[in-house]
């Protein structure tokens, strides 16, 4: 596997575990913290996003 490709799954991991954070935030009612966590969460899958199709590798989407 190349970096790039090793890179990609790692972001996707972290991601993951972004999301499953702000979602124990929420459950204990932290809501606030969990916001903040929202907002950089949209912030990196709207980079993501831009990115040119050739430079997204299969593992993200």
């Amino acid at each position: 596997m190349d970096p790039f490709n090793t890179s990609a799954l790692k972001l996707q991991k972290n991601l993951l575990n972004l999301r499953i954070e702000r979602d124990r935030l929420r459950n204990e009612g932290k809501n606030k913290e969990a916001d903040q966590l929202a907002g950089l969460i949209a912030q990196l899958e709207a980079a993501i996003r831009q990115l040119p199709g050739d430079m997204k590798p299969v593992t993200l989407q």
